[in-house]
């Protein structure tokens, strides 16, 4: 079992201290950038924390092959998790084993979700303890702990690695946390039948098929039928900070009222699987679910996968969430 929780900058300040400790945590910064996001080449992060590695999460999708990270995607697998045995080369060519220790923080504005995207991934690899540091590098900087001007790339270590360790041969993905096709195919075709909920996190007009434009690779819009919507990703972190912690209660209450939760998955027998574009979003949703105690996966194809063929259907109608407009795209 993953053993995943938020953390303050001090919690996270006196791991990284810790001098009893012979295997210290491996700290990952996640930032992004690309020509229609806030946190484009233009504005690089200028401050880091002490130690941490910059990793794009798309690294998680095609290692150190740059031309295919977000937003250039071909097709629908470009966007996806590497097959189990890339994403155990990737993650030990940063030094990542099962049995080692991650500690996450995100980037301003969209941090979080970057960092979510991560961590989803790493939940999947069989990573056993994680750590996000809620607020990220702003709540860092704003708690008064130490910053350094530079920090390596994740693209450039792994480059530089010649041939990597062997991987043990007990460390397993946790397939419970990836949704596959047949089993969101099985809700769109089944709906309440099925023995599983899926939920949108994506606009509203991404939803009901107003907004055709989001993603320059699409080609349709519109939801995947039966999905319940649970709006767009910053309704599940707190408005201000973007921290997830001081949000818990509140999407809980809105999840049981959009009928996203109900007694079912409060005891565990119906899993929720989330789904966004292409798999970003959804993965900030697994990581709520998961604080709250639910069973959750996460949909990495998206709407992008599901959309690509047309034997999928497509649904449209009117959203019942309410209209955010606050940046969050992938």
């Amino acid at each position: 079992m993953t053993d995943f929780a938020l953390v303050s900058p001090e919690e996270f300040a006196q791991r990284l201290t810790a001098s009893d400790r012979e295997d210290p945590p491996l700290v990952l910064e996640a930032h992004f950038s690309s020509f229609d996001h806030p946190l484009d080449g233009d504005q690089p992060v200028s401050r880091h924390l002490p130690g941490a590695i910059q990793i794009h999460p798309s690294y998680l999708e095609a290692g150190t092959d740059q031309s295919k990270y977000y937003p250039h995607y071909e097709c629908p697998s470009d966007g996806n998790v590497l097959s189990p045995d890339r994403l155990k080369e990737a993650l030990a060519a940063l030094g990542i084993s099962s049995d080692r220790e991650v500690w996450i923080y995100g980037t301003e504005p969209d941090g979080i979700m970057a960092a979510a995207r991560l961590i989803w991934g790493l939940f999947y690899a069989g990573v056993e303890t994680i750590r996000l540091l809620d607020g990220g590098l702003e709540a860092w900087i704003a708690a008064g702990e130490a910053t350094v001007s530079s920090i390596p790339h994740a693209v450039d270590l792994a480059g530089s690695v010649g041939e990597l360790p062997g991987i043990a041969p007990d460390w397993k993905v946790r397939s419970e946390f990836l949704a596959s096709l047949a089993e969101v195919q099985q809700i769109a075709s089944s709906g309440m039948g099925a023995t599983s909920r899926l939920v949108d996190v994506r606009r509203p007009g991404e939803y009901d098929g107003s907004e055709t434009k989001y993603y320059p690779f699409f080609s349709k819009a519109g939801h995947i039928p039966r999905a319940v919507l649970q709006g767009n990703w910053i309704n599940l972190v707190d408005g201000e900070t973007r921290k997830v912690g001081p949000a818990l209660t509140e999407v809980r209450r809105r999840w049981i009222e959009l009928g996203i939760v109900d007694e079912s998955v409060e005891r565990g027998d119906t899993p929720l699987i989330f789904y966004c574009g292409t798999g970003w979003r959804s993965s900030l949703s697994f990581l709520v679910a998961n604080l709250l105690g639910y069973r959750a996966k996460n949909f990495d194809d998206g709407f992008y996968g599901w959309s690509w063929t047309d034997e999928n259907e497509v649904a449209y109608c009117d959203p019942t969430a309410v209209e955010d407009e606050l940046p969050g795209r992938v």
